[in-house]
């Protein structure tokens, strides 16, 4: 997966991966000498940590500091609410959010009883942080729709807008959604990240 360097901190990754790269030299010169291997050597190392951060260490404490994004991953649990065919509906969600420091990927299931559950997949997700240091989970999506058994969910594109509300361990995110349908539907969302040992 290609990294992105959106969610670096420039003022952080710049002088770290200098200090990686001329460490690495130093190293590499002090026990094989000079030579083609210290010319590929301190890029392929700075290139391998870069790789092994943006899957895995930027998820961590201290290490988290070269980022400006907070860790998703994980499953949630919550409901949408809707208006259609002059009802108000609700429908329950179980989101999950797959996250390196440079992608996101989001998977939502709705599903009601006695209704088949639809699933949406995203397109494109990102995170977006506004003047006031607030963070929102803005991401498109596709839902193939349901035609089972009499239903009659068409294959819609959609948006979701969500905040980012932070409370120690816990994560909620409330927002709203709207799609392409014809006629155009739209509704609130939240959900809430369900923690190890809750399930």
């Amino acid at each position: 997966m290609q990294i992105k360097f959106t969610y670096y901190k420039p003022q952080v990754l710049i002088p770290g991966i200098g200090l990686l790269w001329a460490f690495s030299s130093w190293i590499l010169a002090k026990f094989w000498g000079y030579g083609f291997l210290q010319g590929i050597g301190p890029t392929a190392i700075v290139m391998c940590f870069l790789s092994i951060y943006d899957k895995i260490l930027w998820k961590y404490p201290v290490l988290n500091l070269m980022t400006t994004i907070p860790n998703l991953n994980g499953h949630y649990e919550g409901n949408i609410s809707f208006y259609w065919n002059e009802e108000n509906r609700t429908k329950a969600s179980k989101m999950e959010i797959k996250q390196t420091c440079s992608n996101i990927k989001v998977t939502t299931i709705f599903s009601k009883e006695n209704e088949n559950s639809t699933q949406s997949v995203s397109t494109e997700a990102f995170i977006k942080t506004d003047e006031v240091g607030d963070q929102y989970l803005y991401f498109y999506y596709h839902n193939r729709g349901s035609c089972k058994d009499g239903d009659t969910l068409d294959p819609h594109d959609g948006m979701n807008v969500l905040k980012i509300m932070k409370n120690n361990n816990s994560i909620t995110l409330p927002g709203y959604y709207f799609t392409n349908r014809n006629p155009q539907t739209k509704g609130c969302i939240e959900v809430s990240k369900i923690l190890k040992g809750e399930k």
